[in-house]
């Protein structure tokens, strides 16, 4: 008998029977087959029942090897059992069955039954395919799969193991096939109860289609899609760079939709990261995996223990220590981490000299968007990823930035604001600003005179977030001093660029097609 076999076979007598679970559990750790979060979790465990529940789903979720130590430990640790168990293992099996076919609609091998099935996905249709012709097929409540390999999809967390389905109406879903203990009790609820609340029509999120329960098991169904994020990022390397960008822009935009979509019904994601994206068959980007979402009751924030996954955390919620405060705002700066994921072809804007400063970059807002040049991206990431919540975009102001226009749009905005002060003004600046920096260990004395009071009353644009700063106190402070004209011109240059459209309008009129040709952005 193979030994997932052995393990899925003799659920409820494993957990009833074995006595010495620790012991079994300190074998898989020496052997780094259990992380140190999962064995604390096992040890938490009130009664040794729970404890073996949790292990169990830890050891359902790992590889053959997992399994195959896992029953050589607990031959060591609880022989009499496992000879039992193996002596009786064709009737434990039988009687696994029936039990599971006494559940919720009947849990069993449909004999000569040909699904219906309505064809969606490219990836999976020959495998859906199979099976549909599949003897070794289960139907658990309106659900078909099958536990052979071939129809594994991937592992979650919490001893998830999720495999390609069919519903007796012909959907196409993966099935999220969770093991029954406390822990994922509370897991899968959490997961289910926004699903079927919101049973969103978004095309940016993974839709709900069904659950069902056995004695030893959950399964919630789940549109099925093509591919995780990081799989259709590689695919699209091959591509030309113009196409390649097009591509990325979309699934930037796809994903921001999606949040949207939750943020606008109050609920927040708390777990944005690269694998819960995935691609469905239309190229359209999802998010996935609502385990750790939340609904918003009363006020703008979930008071919780650290959530999401290491290195894809808000500032706000690294300090583990207590229960803090997350909110929309938590979700749209870890989004933005995407977001410079997904633009830069798979790196993490914390990561400056090493991933593993990521957390600590975090904290003190040390971030590095080099792998992005285009500077009106750069300013959409650099707002979303800011360390103070307060001064993050909404959501829906991340989908009105500049980032996002059509060349239309573009070509409006810049004809409406080309002759703009600021505008104008920051050219001023530069001049001024280069004439100085070349004048760098001479003595321009006198000469700089008018520059002094140009450079003031360039300052004096209406969107200075400092206020009106009055002219008289500028030239007080100055005087005829050059350094102190060249810190001046520093100021103005580091405003200009950092504080006004002119950052990036160079980069806004060139990335519009050619036919558009008459881009008011100078003064006559």
């Amino acid at each position: 008998m193979a030994h997932r076999d052995f393990v899925e076979i003799n659920l409820s007598a494993l957990i009833a029977g074995v006595t010495n679970v620790m012991p079994i559990a300190d074998m898989l750790s020496e052997r780094s087959m259990l992380f140190d979060e999962q064995y604390s979790q096992i040890r938490a465990e009130n009664n040794r029942h729970n404890k073996m529940r949790h292990l169990l789903s830890v050891v359902i979720s790992g590889g053959p090897e997992v399994k195959s130590y896992f029953y050589e430990a607990l031959k060591i640790n609880e022989p009499y059992l496992v000879q039992d168990l193996e002596r009786s293992s064709s009737q434990t099996s039988s009687g696994v069955l029936q039990s599971q076919e006494g559940t919720q609609d009947n849990t069993g091998k449909p004999e000569g039954v040909l699904i219906r099935w309505n064809p969606s996905s490219i990836k999976h249709k020959s495998t859906i395919e199979e099976l549909r012709n599949d003897p070794s097929k289960q139907k658990v409540g309106t659900i078909y799969f099958s536990r052979e390999n071939k129809y594994y999809i991937s592992t979650g967390s919490s001893g998830t193991q999720i495999y390609l389905g069919l519903k007796e109406d012909g959907t196409e879903v993966a099935i999220k096939r969770i093991i029954k203990n406390p822990v994922n009790k509370k897991d899968f609820e959490n997961e289910l109860r926004p699903l079927q609340d919101l049973n969103l029509e978004s095309k940016n999120i993974v839709r709900y289609v069904d659950f069902a329960e056995d004695d030893h098991f959950y399964y919630l169904a789940l549109q099925l899609c093509e591919c995780d994020l990081e799989s259709h990022m590689k695919d699209l390397n091959n591509q030309e760079h113009g196409n390649r960008d097009t591509a990325l822009k979309k699934i930037v935009n796809d994903v921001l939709l999606g949040l949207r979509d939750l943020h606008l019904v109050k609920v927040i994601h708390r777990d944005i990261k690269p694998k819960n994206v995935l691609m469905d068959s239309g190229n359209n980007a999802r998010l996935a995996d609502f385990g750790l979402c939340r609904k918003l009751e009363e006020g703008s924030a979930v008071y919780t223990t650290r959530a999401g996954t290491r290195g894809w955390e808000a500032v706000e919620t690294l300090d583990s220590t207590e229960k803090s405060s997350y909110k929309m705002s938590s979700d749209v700066q870890v989004a933005g981490m995407l977001v410079y994921y997904i633009l830069s072809g798979g790196k993490h804007p914390f990561d400056v000299n090493d991933s593993k400063d990521r957390e600590t970059n975090i904290r003190k807002g040390n971030y590095s968007l080099a792998d992005v040049s285009y500077i009106v991206a750069q300013d959409l990431i650099k707002g979303m990823i800011n360390i103070d919540p307060a001064q993050r975009p909404t959501i829906e102001e991340v989908l009105q930035h500049p980032y996002f226009w059509d060349d239309d749009r573009k070509d409006a905005v810049l004809r409406k604001l080309g002759d703009r002060e600021e505008v104008q003004h920051y050219v001023s600046i530069e001049q001024i600003y280069k004439k100085i920096k070349n004048s760098e260990g001479g003595n321009p004395g006198a000469a700089f005179t008018n520059d002094i009071d140009e450079a003031i009353g360039l300052l004096l644009l209406p969107n200075n977030k400092r206020g009106e700063v009055m002219k008289k106190d500028i030239r007080k402070a100055v005087g005829d001093d050059v350094a102190k004209l060249r810190t001046l011109c520093d100021t103005a240059k580091k405003y200009s660029v950092e504080k006004t459209f002119s950052a990036w309008k160079a980069d806004v009129s060139r990335s519009i097609k050619p036919r558009k040709k008459s881009l008011a952005l100078h003064k006559k």
